[in-house]
C-alpha cells in the first residue's frame, strides 16, 4: 500500500514538473517576442532574455540553446510551421483538388496571420541584415515550398503539367508573400474582413491555374 501510495506522489510530483516546465517554456517565449519586438534580434541577447524572464543564463539554454532555436519555437509555438505542415495532408482536400488548393492558400495565409507581430519583427531584421533572423526567414521558405510541391505532387499533378510542380511552387509561394507583403502594408484590395479579402484572392490564383491546363 506504501509502495501505491509512493508511486503515485512521484507521478503527481513528475506532471506538476512537466506542467511547471511548459509553463516557463512559454514564459520566455512570450518574453524573448516582446524584446525582440522593442530591441530586435540582435539588440537582444541571450542574458538580456535570462534577467527579463527571472532565470539565470544557464537555465535559458536548458531551454533554448540559441537565438535560432528560439525563433523557430516561437512559429512552432504560435501554430505556424505545424499548420503549414497541416495544410497539405488529405484533409486539405475538398470537393475538388482546385477547391483543395483554395483552402491550401487561405490556410497558410490564416497561419501568417496568427503570427503578424513575428512576421513584421522578423521582415525588418532581415532588411537590416541580421544573419539570425535571415536564416531562420529561408527555411521557413523552404518549408513553405516543399509542402505545396508535396500537395502539387501527390494531388493535382495536371497542373503542373510543362513547368513542373517546383516552378508552380515557387508562383505560389510568390503569390503568398506578396499577398501578405500587400496586406502588411495597408494597401491590400478588397473590402470587409481580411480573411474573406484572402480567401477571394486564393481563388483567383486557383482560377488562373485552372484556365492555363
Amino acid at each position: 500500500m506504501t509502495t501505491s501510495s509512493s508511486a503515485g506522489s512521484q507521478e503527481r510530483a513528475a506532471v506538476s514538473q512537466e506542467r511547471a516546465a511548459v509553463s516557463q517554456r512559454q514564459h520566455i517565449l512570450d518574453t524573448a517576442l516582446a524584446l525582440m519586438s522593442q530591441k530586435g534580434v540582435d539588440g537582444t541577447s541571450m542574458r538580456d532574455l535570462a534577467a527579463a524572464s527571472g532565470l539565470n543564463v544557464a537555465s535559458l539554454y536548458h531551454y533554448f540553446a540559441s537565438k535560432r532555436e528560439l525563433l523557430v519555437a516561437v512559429l512552432q509555438e504560435r501554430g505556424f510551421i505545424e499548420d503549414l505542415a497541416a495544410s497539405t495532408g488529405p484533409a486539405a482536400i475538398s470537393r475538388d483538388d482546385l477547391d483543395g488548393l483554395v483552402d491550401i492558400l487561405e490556410d497558410i495565409l490564416r497561419s501568417m496571420l496568427e503570427v503578424e507581430d513575428f512576421i513584421r519583427l522578423m521582415l525588418g531584421e532581415v532588411m537590416r541584415g541580421q544573419e539570425t533572423a535571415h536564416v531562420v526567414g529561408i527555411e521557413l521558405f523552404d518549408a513553405t515550398q516543399a509542402a505545396l510541391e508535396r500537395w502539387l505532387e501527390e494531388s493535382e499533378p495536371a497542373i503542373c503539367n510543362g513547368p513542373g510542380a517546383p516552378a508552380v511552387a515557387r508562383v505560389l509561394r510568390a503569390f503568398l508573400v506578396g499577398l501578405f507583403f500587400e496586406h502588411l502594408a495597408g494597401v491590400l484590395e478588397g473590402s470587409g474582413d481580411v480573411r474573406q479579402v484572402f480567401r477571394e484572392r486564393a481563388a483567383e490564383a486557383a482560377a488562373v491555374l485552372r484556365n492555363r491546363r
